[in-house]
């Protein structure tokens, strides 16, 4: 009997790696097809993240920015994704290669049929593309522990960014997270620098915005107070 049940469990150990062999050998189109299938019905944010986390904290800051790097309409879950951008820019500066999430965030309720079939056809459509530009180049510039932190305070200064309610604040940042993470996943240095360049230019342009839209109060305020 005992020969048995251990036969068993060297059975399941061994399925277990078949599974996780499959799993990691899965193109990133295929898990962004899987994630957003609205057949797969809804789940929390702690089980999706333990679902796709075994591919690489790369793949889970594509998938975290990929939905707000489109120039679609955010429906609200810009703000939400960027919570977790903000966890992995703080394990990233500590030196850290894994998520941790709030037990709040972790049981958050992610819903597939909250993104549009036209939003899954674009992030496809970017993957593909951005997949032709794509291969290792500069390897060592990416492995660096160095790089990591410096990305780690620029992925958290965009997920502010992210975080902000304001139009054309969303976009461009998410869109930089988004480079980073596909070189990241990709040892692409080249891309890397592309990415941190697309980020700076996206911070840029959110602080235009939000110092000119502040301006404009101030001088709307101004402006009625002369009135009066």
């Amino acid at each position: 009997m005992a020969s048995i049940a251990t036969l068993k469990i060297a059975s399941f150990h061994n399925y277990l790696k078949v599974y996780q062999t499959a799993m990691q050998q899965m193109s990133l189109s295929n898990i962004i097809e899987r994630v957003f299938a609205p057949e797969r019905g809804p789940s929390t944010y702690g089980q999706l993240i333990n679902e796709i986390a075994e591919h690489g904290m790369a793949v889970v800051l594509i998938l975290f920015a990929l939905p707000s790097a489109l120039p679609l309409p955010a429906a609200g879950y810009s703000t939400v994704l960027s919570i977790p951008l903000f966890m992995i820019g703080f394990r990233f500066i500590l030196g850290y290669n894994t998520l941790w999430l709030p037990h709040t965030l972790q049981n958050k309720t992610f819903n597939p049929e909250q993104f549009s079939p036209k939003l899954v056809r674009g992030m496809l459509r970017l993957i593909h593309l951005v997949e032709h530009f794509s291969k290792p180049r500069l390897v060592p510039f990416v492995r660096s522990p160095g790089i990591y932190r410096l990305l780690g305070i620029l992925i958290i200064a965009l997920a502010f960014s992210m975080l902000l309610p304001i139009p054309g604040t969303n976009t461009a940042p998410a869109f930089g997270i988004f480079l980073i993470g596909f070189a990241l996943l990709e040892d692409d240095g080249i891309m890397l620098i592309v990415g941190i360049l697309a980020s700076l230019v996206a911070l840029a342009i959110s602080f235009t915005i939000i110092f000119f839209g502040y301006k404009g109060i101030l001088f709307l305020k101004d402006a009625l107070r002369g009135l009066f």
